[in-house]
């Protein structure tokens, strides 16, 4: 898989594995903790970017992840 070359498009993929964890699971448990990190690491994010982006951007990307 490549990387998204856009911010805007890595931001919108990391917020949307972290939301759907959170929404499959009712949290973020310490092992998708350390996966995440590894994924904002090869997507040159920081996680409060990622944190950032997810509040402006929920009602959407609740959408995305079939949740109305």
């Amino acid at each position: 898989m490549t990387r998204p070359e856009k911010k805007s498009d890595r931001l919108k993929s990391a917020a949307i594995v972290k939301l759907k964890y959170q929404l499959l699971t009712g949290g973020l448990d310490d092992g998708f903790r350390e996966i995440f990190a590894g994924v904002c690491r090869d997507l040159d994010l920081d996680e409060a970017e990622v944190d950032s982006y997810l509040e402006r951007n929920r009602h959407e990307l609740e959408k995305l992840c079939g949740r109305d």
